[in-house]
């Protein structure tokens, strides 16, 4: 139920609605009891975050996030900050400092802020203690996840289908006759197992179990070192390897680098979109997550959520692939 289903069951404007919620004059005392009786009839609860936000806002939204330094965050923030400024709010920044599920401190230094609602940059999958947290979280203030999900019912999330961008990229280079497929990955968040799990659904739908890998390269190494390194190793060992997806562009300018150096010109496609596309040659092909739009979403749901309007609890978007040469080239 929202407070138009209300209005149109009691038979008054969205505005009396409104007013009866927050306890308002000028509603005629039937109309009053009659709004308020189907309220209770229908099990309505208000949105408390809107009520009070008026008399108790600090116009004030913390953003949590793991790593300042990657590049992908960066944006992220960027996007977010921005947006936030036009519409009036300020923001606070907690930094968890490492991969891995926010704990409650952090949460509650943000609260301690007194901020009006809190965006999570990416998520865990989480456990029972996790989810207990953004469940506490999540009903004192608005919580949305940026490219995350948390199995918790009062919890907004806005995310990309990541997991059928690899799936598809790996069909497609199955009718491009690429037999031999390695995913490079480097970290356990939600959305590094919705890609590798995107990139296991296209494996088994190829029937390449026997000749696709997935290659884990450490997340505080060296990365674009570790990717080269790895990709060299499987070359001197003789390793047939027919295209190479990557969860990060950073892992795939390392597979290239590789590549470009023993000779061979096969597909490689990073994802996100990032700067070191565009800084390799020959230029990457990659995944566009489609931050900005996420972020434009994020934004959107938020203001709605504190303005007493309704908001989707799981946006999913599309993400885009934006081809540079790396994807056709052919072994």
């Amino acid at each position: 139920m929202n407070i138009k289903d209300i209005a149109k069951l009691s038979g008054v404007s969205v505005a009396t609605v409104s007013r009866v919620i927050n306890n308002q004059p000028n509603v005629r005392p039937e109309k009053r009891e009659l709004v308020l009786s189907v309220m209770a009839d229908h099990g309505y609860t208000p949105n408390i975050f809107a009520r009070g936000l008026n008399s108790k806002s600090t116009k004030s939204i913390g953003i949590l996030c793991s790593e300042l330094d990657d590049i992908n965050h960066a944006k992220i923030l960027s996007l977010l900050e921005k947006q936030l400024r036009e519409h009036g709010f300020s923001s606070f920044l907690c930094c968890s400092g490492e991969y891995r599920p926010y704990q409650r401190e952090h949460f509650e230094f943000l609260m301690a802020k007194q901020v009006d609602a809190i965006i999570e940059i990416g998520s865990s999958y989480g456990d029972a203690n996790d989810l207990e947290v953004y469940r506490e979280v999540s009903e004192q203030v608005p919580l949305i996840i940026l490219n995350g999900f948390v199995d918790v019912p009062t919890v907004y999330s806005i995310r990309c289908d990541e997991r059928s961008a690899i799936c598809n990229l790996v069909e497609e280079l199955y009718k491009r006759n690429c037999r031999h497929i390695y995913y490079l990955e480097d970290n356990t968040t939600f959305c590094a197992v919705e890609k590798r799990n995107g990139f296991l659904e296209g494996v088994n739908k190829c029937n390449l179990k026997a000749t696709s890998k997935c290659i884990t390269i450490p997340i505080y190494s060296n990365e674009i070192l570790d990717a080269q390194q790895k990709i060299e190793r499987l070359i001197r060992n003789g390793r047939r390897i027919d295209a190479i997806l990557s969860a990060d562009d950073l892992l795939a300018v390392g597979a290239l680098q590789a590549l470009n150096a023993a000779g061979l010109g096969i597909p490689v496609v990073g994802f996100n979109n990032s700067d070191f596309a565009f800084a390799c040659t020959p230029r990457l092909t990659t995944v566009d997550n489609q931050r900005e739009f996420l972020c434009t979403n994020a934004i959107n749901t938020l203001m709605s959520l504190l303005d007493g309007k309704d908001a989707a609890h799981h946006i999913i978007v599309s993400p885009k692939l934006i081809e540079g040469e790396t994807f056709k080239l052919q072994a």
